[in-house]
C-alpha cells in the first residue's frame, strides 16, 4: 500500500496539555471547552456550519508514540484496538464529537473537548446521524459501562 499524507487544516486550543490529562469517563462526555483554530484559507468552508449543534473533528493524535493491537479499556478484559476508540492505533487518528458553541472567523468555540492542546486537525464535519436508529445499534463491551 502507498503511504497517505495529510496537511492539517488547523489546531486545537485545549486546557489539556498531555494525553493523560484528558478525563476518560466512559460513556460520559468530557466537560472541557476550548477552540479549534483553522488556517484562514479555510474560512469559506465554514459556511453553513453554524447551524449545527455538534461537529465531528478528525485529528492526528500527535502525542501517541506506541501502537498496541490489544488493550484493556477501563481496566476490563482485553479487546482488540479496533474494538475501541483508544489512541495507541496503527494510524493515530482521533474522532471527536464536539458541541459547537460558536464560530468567529476561523475560530470555532467547542465544548465536550477531549483533545490536547496543539492537536493537528485534519477535517471537520457536521454531526448528522446516519444509518440505523440508536435502538438498533449494539455497542459490545461498552454496554457494560
Amino acid at each position: 500500500m502507498q503511504p497517505v499524507t495529510y496537511q492539517p487544516i488547523g489546531v486545537v486550543e485545549s486546557p489539556f496539555e498531555a494525553p493523560e490529562d484528558v478525563p476518560r469517563p466512559g460513556a460520559e462526555q468530557v466537560e472541557a471547552s476550548g477552540r479549534i483554530l483553522l488556517d484562514e484559507s479555510y474560512e469559506p468552508g465554514l459556511q453553513g456550519l453554524a447551524a449545527f449543534s455538534h461537529i465531528v473533528v478528525l485529528a492526528h493524535l500527535h502525542e501517541v508514540t506506541d501502537t498496541r493491537l490489544t488493550v484493556r479499556p477501563m481496566g476490563g478484559d482485553p479487546v482488540g484496538i479496533f474494538a475501541t476508540s483508544g489512541p495507541p492505533r496503527p494510524n493515530p487518528i482521533g474522532q471527536s464529537v464536539l458541541r459547537l458553541d460558536g464560530i468567529e472567523g476561523t475560530r470555532l468555540s467547542v465544548s465536550n473537548l477531549d483533545l490536547i492542546d496543539g492537536t493537528p486537525v485534519l477535517d471537520i464535519k457536521p454531526y448528522a446521524p446516519k444509518g440505523p436508529g440508536i435502538d438498533e445499534i449494539e455497542i459490545g463491551w461498552m454496554a457494560d459501562l
